[in-house]
């Protein structure tokens, strides 16, 4: 972290004490607000909450260490190609201490937002998606899936459906483990509250008052064959398998009632573009590059969301409306005037182990 004030070396120090103190505070708050979530899906569902913990326990044992090597590995490569085994454990041992309850407070949050997407049926029945169909009509002149399907051909849709299942995944865990391990605790803060806020407003509370399936469930759920035409295109797509067995997979879950791993359908507001949106703006604090494949991944996971049927539009648009405010909203919370003006909150990744603070 950096200073440029032009001030005496005394001010200098004391701004970036100012801010680590705030930052604590922040991060009182932000733990604070994260067990409350947490405890609010216990206690509406204590069953839901318990059985989806240990159901995201082994995922997040195995999967979350590997994909941290596996970053830590390119990281190291990068800025110390003389050892960059040393650099990962010198990395490890330094930050694991601040890097362990951003990951505790992950899974305690992913376990929530999953017992509450499964409940939300329960509480607010399906309704709205009469009405985001017809927005969507009306602001596109047409269903926006249909545009979508005619300007894609189908060997291209690969990239589409492996960038909407799994790089989506791999880019949401992996910017949470780095912004964990980050050396820059103002820039850190931000994007921990911002993610934070981004999973129960959107995954959450817009969730339950938006309550709608998606146009890939819209005539299961509403009967008739409003969407029949986007089922025959992605039946006839070699590359979509995986969107008809999660869709399965997810109806399934839903008949049951149980509350099983990755379940829970819910279309307004899109989380894919939410977090996707979230990580655009993270990105764009390190420089042009870093912004264009951020903004160009967040435009195609917007893109995707409605050429697989998960999405209507507007659900993406929402998103970004509401991700923009709270990125904003965050940025004034966590770096008061004061702070904007004399901390580089776009400061470099890890430094090389000689440097790492």
């Amino acid at each position: 972290m950096s200073a440029h004030t032009g001030r005496s070396g005394d001010d200098s120090r004391s701004v970036i004490f100012d801010l680590d103190i705030a930052t604590t505070r922040s991060g009182w708050l932000l733990t604070a607000l994260c067990l409350a979530y947490a405890t609010a899906a216990l206690c509406l569902r204590p069953d839901r909450y318990l059985h989806l913990a240990k159901s995201y326990a082994e995922p997040f044992i195995f999967f979350l260490p590997a994909l941290l090597a596996a970053g830590l590995g390119l990281v190291g490569l990068r800025f110390a190609r003389h050892n960059p085994t040393r650099f990962m454990l010198d990395l490890l041992r330094q930050r694991w201490l601040g890097a362990a309850p951003v990951v505790l407070l992950f899974f305690l949050g992913l376990t929530a937002f999953t017992t509450f997407k499964i409940s939300i049926p329960d509480v607010v029945p399906f309704y709205a998606d009469r009405m985001l169909a017809q927005l969507d009509l009306g602001l596109h002149g047409g269903d926006p899936w249909t545009w979508a399907h005619r300007i894609v051909p189908e060997p291209v849709s690969a990239v589409i459906f492996a960038a909407y299942g799994y790089g989506w995944h791999v880019q949401w865990f992996g910017t949470l483990l780095f912004a964990a391990f980050w050396n820059n605790p103002a820039g850190r803060m931000r994007y921990l509250w911002a993610f934070a806020l981004t999973t129960i407003l959107c995954g959450t509370v817009l969730a339950a008052a938006l309550s709608s399936a998606g146009p890939i469930f819209h005539d299961q759920f509403y009967g008739g064959d409003r969407f029949a035409a986007l089922q025959t295109a992605l039946a006839q797509n070699g590359y979509a398998a995986s969107v008809h067995t999660y869709a399965n997979y997810l109806l399934a879950v839903y008949q049951s009632g149980r509350p099983e791993l990755g379940g829970g359908i819910s279309a307004m507001p899109s989380m894919h573009v939410a977090v996707a949106t979230l990580n655009a703006y993270f990105l764009t604090g390190f420089g042009r590059r870093w912004a264009t494949a951020g903004w160009s991944f967040a435009a195609l996971i917007l893109f995707s969301s409605v050429y697989t049927g998960w999405h209507y539009a507007v659900d993406g648009y929402l998103s970004i409306f509401v991700v923009s405010l709270l990125w904003y909203l965050t940025g004034r919370f966590v770096l008061p005037q004061t702070r904007r003006n004399t901390v580089d909150v776009g400061s470099a990744i890890p430094q090389p182990v000689a440097t790492l603070a």
